[in-house]
């Protein structure tokens, strides 16, 4: 068994929606960065306890992939449940002008969070992203934007040097947990639906913000 704290990390980008007309906006987001740390360093008992519920539910736990209210709350009711992971959240403070922000930057941004408040002071030495590559669209720059984020933070001794980053796909189950959690939080923020992150509000040990104050 590894004694090394290890996190699972995706992320949602959505638009608020306007409280009066229930519609989405198209000029501004929220970005949400969403982390499961896996708390005695063994991934496989928790990997066995998703695809236990996975098998239960009868359908994959991908977030965007749940059209119905119902199939959304069950499946963070029944992660939530699951004892060995602490949920911790990196996001924006506000939604933010396409226009000024691009998403590289703010993913950036909310990624140098996350590498530093997880490996500093929560003592994770691996971080594993949802990878962004497509295999028939490539794209595999931007996953290493994300390398370049971290190696920015070593060449300025923000992080300890033993800290390393990798990417996997939607086979690794435990990235569900970081996915419906940060869906969870985006439709919270967003007002789209605040009733499954309020199902899995209690797993969450700590919120941090960027962009917190107005450009």
């Amino acid at each position: 068994m590894s004694t090394d704290l290890i996190a699972f990390l995706d992320e949602s980008r959505k638009p608020p929606r306007d409280p009066s007309t229930g519609r989405p906006s198209g000029s501004s987001h929220y970005y949400v960065v969403a982390g499961a740390i896996v708390l005695d360093g063994d991934a496989s008992s928790m990997r066995q306890d998703i695809a236990d519920i996975e098998l239960d539910l009868g359908y994959p736990l991908h977030y965007s992939d749940l059209r119905s209210g119902t199939r959304r709350r069950d499946a963070i009711a029944a992660i939530a449940a699951i004892p060995e992971w602490d949920g911790y959240l990196f996001e924006t403070a506000r939604s933010l002008p396409q226009r000024n922000y691009s998403e590289h930057h703010v993913r950036a941004k909310v990624l140098t969070a996350a590498f530093v408040h997880l490996s500093v002071m929560e003592g994770v030495a691996q971080i594993t992203l949802e990878s962004r590559a497509r295999p028939k669209q490539g794209m595999y720059h931007l996953d290493l934007k994300d390398h370049q984020v971290l190696h920015k933070l070593l060449r300025q001794q923000a992080l300890p040097a033993d800290v390393h980053i990798t990417h996997d796909d939607k086979t690794e189950r435990i990235l569900a947990v970081a996915d419906l959690l940060a869906g969870a939080r985006s439709d919270f923020l967003c007002r789209v639906d605040p009733e499954p992150y309020t199902l899995i509000a209690h797993r969450v040990r700590a919120i941090e913000t960027v962009f917190d104050r107005p450009s």
